[in-house]
C-alpha cells in the first residue's frame, strides 16, 4: 500500500515535472532545465475532494498543486476562489488554474447562479485563454467517482440519488463499517488510505470516466440540453 502523504502545508513553492535531460546534461552535475508547472487545483470541496487528488497526484501519471488552503466551503466559493487564483496567477508564470465544485447548490438558485456568473466575468479573459478552467459538477464530485464505474447520465438533482448508484461500488474499497456512504466519504480518517482511490484508477476506469464525462457534455450541448442531465467538467484536469 503506498503511503499516504500528510495534508499539510509544509512547502510552498510551486511544483514542476522534470524536464527530460539531454544527453550532454547527463553527463554533467549542472541544473536540468525547469519543466511545466503544475496545475493549481482549487476546490469548494474539503476532504473528499482533497484526498481525491492527493491520492490520484501519488498514484497516476496526472500531478497538481495542492495545498490544504486551496479548499473549503462549497458555500463560498464565489468568494473565496477569486482571492485565491489571483495570488496564484501574480506569483507563477504560466499558471493554469482549474476551479472544482458541486453544482447542486447552485442550480435552480438565481440567487447562486448570479453570484457564480459575477465570479466568473471576473476571470473572463483568463477563461478564453484557457488560464483558468472552470469544473463544475452536477450535481456533487461523487457523480464523477460514478462515472468510473458505469456510463449514466441520468438527472441527478443532489447528493443523495448518486450515493444511490454509487454506494454498491465505493464503500467495498472501504472497512465493513455498516455507515451510509456519506459518513465514510466525507470522514478523513477513512480518506486517507488510498485503497478507495485506487480502485476508482484500476483498470482503467480513470480514463472511461474521462471518455463518458466529455461524450455526454458534448451531446448535450449540441442539442442545448445540458441541464436536463448530471454531467461533469473534472474530465478536463485529466484532458490537458
Amino acid at each position: 500500500m503506498m503511503e499516504v502523504r500528510e495534508l499539510a502545508e509544509v512547502d510552498k513553492r510551486p511544483q514542476y515535472f522534470d524536464s527530460v535531460p539531454s544527453q550532454a546534461e547527463s553527463y554533467d552535475s549542472g541544473t536540468r532545465e525547469m519543466g511545466e508547472l503544475y496545475p493549481f487545483l482549487i476546490c469548494g470541496g474539503a476532504n473528499t475532494e482533497r484526498f481525491y487528488f492527493t491520492h490520484v497526484n501519488d498514484i497516476t501519471e496526472y500531478k497538481f498543486n495542492i495545498r490544504p488552503r486551496y479548499f473549503g466551503n462549497e458555500s463560498n466559493y464565489t468568494e473565496s476562489f477569486p482571492k485565491i487564483i489571483r495570488e496564484i496567477l501574480d506569483t507563477n508564470n504560466d499558471a493554469k488554474v482549474f476551479c472544482v465544485f458541486d453544482w447542486e447548490t447552485v442550480f435552480g438558485n438565481n440567487t447562486c447562479l448570479k453570484k457564480h456568473q459575477d465570479f466568473e466575468n471576473q476571470f473572463n479573459e483568463e477563461i478564453d485563454k484557457g488560464i483558468v478552467t472552470i469544473c463544475r459538477t452536477m450535481p456533487c464530485i461523487e457523480y464523477w467517482f460514478l462515472l468510473h464505474f458505469v456510463d449514466c447520465n441520468d438527472f441527478m438533482r443532489d447528493y443523495g440519488s448518486v450515493a444511490n448508484k454509487l454506494a454498491p461500488f465505493l464503500k467495498p474499497c472501504f472497512p465493513d463499517l455498516g455507515k451510509p456512504l456519506k459518513k465514510i466519504i466525507k470522514s478523513e480518517k477513512y480518506l486517507r488510505d488510498s485503497k478507495w482511490v485506487e480502485e476508482l484508477c484500476a483498470d482503467g476506469k480513470l480514463d472511461l470516466a474521462v471518455e463518458r464525462a466529455e461524450r455526454t457534455i458534448t451531446a448535450s450541448m449540441m442539442v442545448g440540453d445540458l441541464e436536463n442531465h448530471s454531467y461533469s467538467f473534472v474530465y478536463l484536469l485529466f484532458k490537458r
